[in-house]
């Protein structure tokens, strides 16, 4: 299966300093083996990555039937994404890392009542909390909600619906999806 669109294939500017991220301890880092925050993959994304030569056995399927979450490894007193270096800090597979990535600090969720798609900013992110209100920061808002509501990335999410998250309290909401609520079949069955 192949996504023709650009915006499918484009990765998002990721806002965030390199040396920032490489000096945080959020990101990557889980606290329980089975977190339902491990990061998910479109099934396009599971297979690029098991083309990059990821062991396909990481992967484990989701409820939506074709994306799948990543199984988390063992790591001093916490879990890691198996493609995070913790010595280093670095994504070993950051040129082709899922979407689910690219949009952090951004996370799209389901709103406290379960009935509509939202788009948050996780407060957990120190550049994010801290810049948040900025004008810089503002405008990159912007850009991901029209890429996120672009017709064939709210068509790539609602197919792989696992993408949207719960509820999380310490995500500050900065938009409702309403073509995604429209469009993830949870919603509207």
């Amino acid at each position: 299966m192949r996504e023709t669109s650009s915006a499918a294939n484009a990765t998002l500017y990721q806002i965030i300093p390199s040396e920032i991220c490489f000096s945080c301890d959020v990101c990557c880092r889980f606290l329980e083996a089975d977190s339902p925050l491990a990061p998910i993959f479109t099934e396009v994304e599971t297979e690029r990555v098991k083309a990059y030569g990821a062991d396909p056995t990481l992967f484990r399927p989701q409820t939506d039937g074709k994306s799948a979450q990543i199984q988390l490894k063992s790591h001093k007193d916490f879990y890691i994404c198996p493609f995070f270096e913790p010595e280093t800090s670095h994504c070993t597979i950051y040129p082709i890392r899922p979407l689910d990535c690219q949009l952090y600090p951004f996370a799209l969720m389901f709103n406290e009542d379960g009935n509509e798609v939202v788009l948050g900013v996780d407060t957990l992110c120190p550049f994010g909390e801290a810049h948040l209100e900025t004008e810089a920061f503002q405008r990159h808002i912007r850009q991901v909600i029209d890429y996120v509501e672009s017709e064939t990335v709210t068509a790539q999410i609602a197919a792989n619906w696992s993408l949207i998250g719960d509820y999380q309290d310490t995500v500050k909401i900065v938009h409702t999806l309403v073509q995604l609520t429209d469009a993830t079949p949870t919603l509207n069955t």
